[in-house]
């Protein structure tokens, strides 16, 4: 058959414009597209021989080859594919006219921003044109004597011709590369270092050697070594942790690794790290997270948020699968069922590692814990699908020793007639475990959970209670924790402190009346004169401050409750100083009682020079 020389239509034109220049987000991306369309080739033909065994010319063995030329600026991808016939590659490379052309056109500066077509050979291929300004493809179909040459230079026409390929079966794609100015950080894809990069980056894996000519014989630039798809049974520890280095660049030991096929109807294999340190930058804004993405053996994408939570972003590792819906740049996710099963089933299977590992390994579990504890517990308050299982592998600080604990672990312990789990937050575990707060249920042996990490105000709110425990926090009002007995034989003693006091307790609330909401005699307090508390509704102290750091401050200052100590001695002093005394020993109670809660006061200078002058007429009356 004679060459014949035909035009693109308009619709053709206007997509391949669009393919070339905007499509692709990294030009580099052609190589992985060109050498993962030789892969399917192979793959075809070892399939079609299985049943043909004709079709295999004598001792194939299955090759992808790159041939870069710097003298002439071409890059050859070379396979000993399958292969096509002059109908197929009319209708192979044709199909991106027919691919829903017209629809195109009337959506064409939608789908400039978003590209919605499926990816198909045509689409792959025309990727070439990004860094090539002639492409020319040589093919010959398995099982015959007939080759195909197809070239155009993508301004609106294309060849073909009918001329036997000289290597039998398989394809050859030429790229003329394009002259690239220094400014438009184009790589020299001509380059063997380049080219060994960028098969490293996206092919590594592919099943089939890609070879290219080095400096004395032929030199394979995959290592073809994805061990994600082979059997659990069948990788050591060493390949492994080297794998685990390789993707993530850490050199620590993982902590612990999931390897794992899922199989039903959503099938794809993962294989994913816990890592046993936090990275320096983990929680840094511009850190990134997710797992990388493979299709059939060749990277898609690293960094993949769409198929893990937030609150795993420390877990690494890769999700391959071979039906995933992918855009026609297989960079882009579509948002669809097959992604929220993929993204559902790696978060089970991580959060059913972690339980396995709590149960099994205690202490690895407290490394894992001091590392990433206070990220998994954002799950808690964002995930309701699985809050139950978070709630469950998440430690806690408490007052009963150094060890941490377990919710159960709490329950387990609890007193009887003890009604609530107590907790308490703040910044840290020395203010908390040192807090006034806690003198009362000291007293009656208690356990509280001391909080704080920044998460646990948000942990609280959405757990509420835990096997029928209601989680109380001490720094509200009504903390309900004597029995009916106790409260009746204070009742009348409480009556009577209310009534002695009740001078004092009006002085302060009307000192104090822009600060607290009120001021009432307090049940929790056995040593420290007075504390603030929250309003049952009222978000606590600790909340507020988090949220002025987020730039989420309150229009207006939510005031507490002042609980003052009927039993401490001060306010009988109180009781017989004067109206003066009286109104700057109030502030000073108060702003005690801020320090005491973690919370800034409002003047340190005044506090100072007042707790100074009380230091001078405690002296002074020591000398009468």
């Amino acid at each position: 058959m004679a060459k014949q020389v035909q035009s693109f239509n308009a619709e053709i034109k206007q997509l391949l414009d669009i393919v070339i220049h905007s499509l692709y987000s990294h030009k580099e991306i052609f190589l992985r597209e060109l050498v993962s369309n030789g892969s399917d080739a192979i793959d075809k033909l070892k399939f079609q021989s299985l049943t043909h065994p004709s079709l295999l010319p004598d001792n194939w063995q299955p090759t992808l080859r790159l041939e870069p030329n710097k003298e002439a600026r071409t890059l050859k991808i070379i396979d000993n594919g399958i292969g096509m016939t002059q109908e197929e590659v009319t209708q192979f490379i044709g199909t991106i006219a027919r691919s829903g052309a017209k629809a195109f056109a009337q959506m064409n500066e939608e789908m400039k921003n978003k590209p919605e077509l499926i990816g198909q050979f045509g689409v792959g291929f025309y990727s070439a044109f990004m860094v090539a300004d002639k492409v020319t493809l040589h093919t010959q179909k398995a099982g015959t004597n007939d080759g195909t040459v197809w070239d155009s230079n993508g301004d609106g026409t294309y060849s073909i011709d009918s001329v036997p390929r000289p290597d039998g079966t398989g394809t050859t794609i030429t790229l003329h590369l394009k002259e690239f100015k220094a400014e438009d950080e184009v790589q020299d894809f001509t380059d063997a270092w380049v080219l060994k990069s960028l098969i490293k980056k996206y092919s590594d894996f592919i099943a089939h050697p890609i070879k290219m000519k080095g400096e004395k014989d032929d030199e394979t630039l995959n290592s073809q070594k994805a061990i994600w798809l082979k059997s659990p049974s069948e990788v050591t520890q060493e390949e492994y942790k080297e794998f685990y280095q390789h993707l993530s660049h850490d050199w620590n030991e993982p902590l612990k690794t999931v390897h794992y096929k899922a199989e039903g109807t959503m099938e794809f294999n993962a294989l994913m790290y816990i890592p046993s340190k936090k990275p320096f930058n983990f929680n840094t804004q511009d850190s990134a997270f997710g797992l990388s993405l493979y299709i059939k053996r060749v990277f898609i994408m690293a960094d993949c948020k769409e198929l893990i939570p937030t609150y795993l972003r420390f877990v690494k590792g890769l999700v391959d699968s071979s039906d995933l819906s992918l855009n026609v740049s297989r960079e882009i996710l579509q948002q669809d069922r097959q992604v929220t099963q993929i993204r559902k089933n790696v978060t089970n299977k991580i959060l059913g590692s972690l339980k396995e590992l709590l149960t099994k390994d205690r202490t690895s579990y407290e490394n894992f814990w001091n590392e990433f504890g206070a990220t998994l517990k954002e799950g808690i308050p964002s995930d309701p699908a699985n809050k139950e299982k978070l709630q469950d592998l998440t430690l806690f600080h408490s007052t009963s020793s150094d060890k941490m604990t377990t919710l159960e672990e709490y329950v387990g312990r609890m007193k009887e007639g003890q009604k609530d789990i107590y907790y308490i937050t703040g910044d840290s575990l020395n203010q908390v475990s040192h807090s006034p707060y806690l003198e009362k249920l000291k007293e009656k042996g208690y356990e509280v959970l001391l909080l704080v990490d920044a998460v646990d105000e948000w942990v609280v709110d959405a757990v509420k209670d835990y096997k029928d425990k209601k989680l109380q926090s001490i720094m509200k009002e009504g903390l309900d924790i004597d029995t009916e007995e106790e409260k009746k034989q204070k009742e009348e003693e409480l009556k009577q402190a209310e009534t002695i006091l009740r001078p004092v307790m009006d002085t302060m609330k009307k000192t104090l009346e822009n600060d607290v909401k009120d001021v009432v005699l307090s049940e929790r307090l056995t040593n420290t004169p007075v504390c603030l508390v929250s309003a049952t509704q009222d978000p606590s102290a600790h909340m507020q401050k988090l949220l002025s750091q987020m730039g989420r401050e309150y229009s207006t200052p939510v005031k507490r409750i002042m609980e003052i100590n009927p039993k401490h001695p001060l306010f009988e002093k109180m009781l017989k100083a004067t109206p003066e005394q009286q109104t700057k020993w109030s502030e000073i109670l108060f702003a005690q009682a801020l320090l005491n809660e973690g919370s800034n006061i409002p003047d340190p200078v005044k506090f100072s020079q007042q707790i100074a002058e009380l230091m001078v007429q405690a002296a002074e009356s020591t000398k009468h």
